[in-house]
């Protein structure tokens, strides 16, 4: 029996987009101010206690500049100590369609994504969750949405994986 892997997308996902325009914004100065999705360290810590262990991995798109605040940030927030997520367990892509192949590398069965994009390419994957859908990115992709649960909040996603 194959072993439930979970990857979750950082930006939107985790690092929370309500502070884009504004003097916190993660793509400012002050980007470790910029706050995290609410609750989603302390799902994220029960997905990994109750249901995953060490088998939940994240995976984002973002250049070189974008990786580095991305893991000072996480680094910043003790991510890692509050999530339980192994800091060896986090990937990098350049391009959207590149969460793929890492996917498909990690086996992993579960994605979350806040881009109906990013979840169109992942073909291997069993289970998708779109995370806080944008009405205007789902229309351009519509096709895809028979594909994917969407979920508004992490306490979506708590239900739905751990119920």
């Amino acid at each position: 029996m194959q072993k439930e892997v979970l990857g979750i997308d950082i930006g939107g996902v985790i690092i929370d987009r309500v502070n884009d325009g504004t003097d916190t914004s993660f793509f400012g100065d002050n980007y470790l101010r910029t706050t995290a999705v609410p609750d989603a360290f302390r799902v994220i810590r029960d997905l990994v206690e109750q249901r995953f262990g060490d088998r939940v991995y994240l995976v984002s798109k973002c250049g070189k500049k974008v990786e580095k605040k991305t893991l000072h940030w996480l680094a910043h927030h003790r991510f890692h100590d509050l999530s339980g997520i192994l800091s060896d367990n986090v990937r990098f892509c350049r391009q959207r369609h590149e969460k793929s192949g890492i996917c498909e590398d990690l086996g992993i069965t579960h994605f979350i994504d806040d881009r109906l994009e990013v979840l169109s390419y992942l073909t291997s994957v069993d289970s998708l969750f779109l995370f806080q859908p944008r009405y205007d990115e789902v229309r351009r992709f519509a096709q895809h949405l028979s594909r994917v649960m969407q979920v508004h909040s992490w306490q979506d996603i708590r239900q739905r994986l751990l119920s």
